[in-house]
């Protein structure tokens, strides 16, 4: 029996995209959520699976009252849910812009987290959902502090989820914590550094988050809950000094 996913993001390159196609590849159907900067690659991607497959609502992930407005719409029984899409800007601590901290939440905790609320008001039992993070909810940062903050409270987020809708609803709640992916948010400078710090030495693929986002949402997942699962590589694992010191020790 087909089942209906909604995922946040299916229009955007990278893993929103590849997430959804793996979903559909599988037989189901993506419920889309996307923005307007994605309004063409949406229109291509419904043109080449058709509405039966895959249906694209535009949204603006801002407007925590449009995203609930667009979940009430939906008359249908959901299977899971699949966060996909971020909002990342630089911090000036300096001239610290408390509106684009707030934005950046919005987008990034709060936009999961109401949809994921709203939801679950249509889920079925034994449903699951996944928010795709990031390795920099593990570490200080130095420009991205309110993108790494975000990421951090979803960390918090899941486990709450999860301890609240797992008993009644079977409903499992987990986080995929992406590391340097390539597609995301290329720059070569910092790409490049951290292909030498990752101990797989490359960039990440898109395909390779949504092979675990699809193990998640899937039955060999059953026992997985409240979990953040990293797919970077072993990036996480460096220390930056001690690589040093032994690449010093042997030139």
């Amino acid at each position: 029996m087909k089942k209906i996913y909604v995922v946040n993001g299916a229009a955007h390159a990278g893993f929103g995209e590849t997430t959804a196609r793996m979903i559909i590849a599988n037989g189901d159907k993506v419920i889309g959520l996307y923005e307007k900067e994605d309004e063409a690659n949406a229109t291509k991607l419904v043109t080449e699976f058709g509405h039966d497959k895959l249906e694209l609502f535009c949204v603006d992930y801002c407007s925590l009252s449009e995203l609930k407005k667009i979940i009430s719409l939906l008359d249908v029984e959901i299977d899971g849910f699949v966060n996909a899409c971020f909002t990342y800007e630089m911090d000036d601590l300096n001239d610290f812009d408390y509106e684009l901290a707030e934005k950046i939440f919005r987008a990034n905790y709060h936009a999961p987290m109401v949809i994921a609320v709203e939801l679950k008001k249509k889920m079925k039992k034994g449903a699951s959902i996944v928010i795709i993070t990031s390795t920099e909810s593990e570490r200080g940062s130095f420009g991205g502090i309110s993108y790494a903050a975000s990421k951090s409270a979803v960390h918090n987020m899941i486990k709450s989820l999860a301890c609240n809708w797992g008993k009644k609803d079977q409903i499992r709640v987990n986080a995929v914590a992406a590391g340097w992916i390539g597609g995301e948010m290329d720059t070569d400078g910092p790409f490049a550094v951290s292909i030498d710090i990752t101990p797989l030495g490359r960039l990440g693929r898109p395909e390779e988050v949504a092979n675990v986002v699809s193990f998640l949402l899937s039955e060999k997942a059953s026992f997985i809950n409240a979990q953040t699962i990293f797919v970077d590589g072993g990036y996480l694992c460096v220390d930056d000094i001690a690589k040093f010191e032994y690449e010093d020790a042997n030139r």
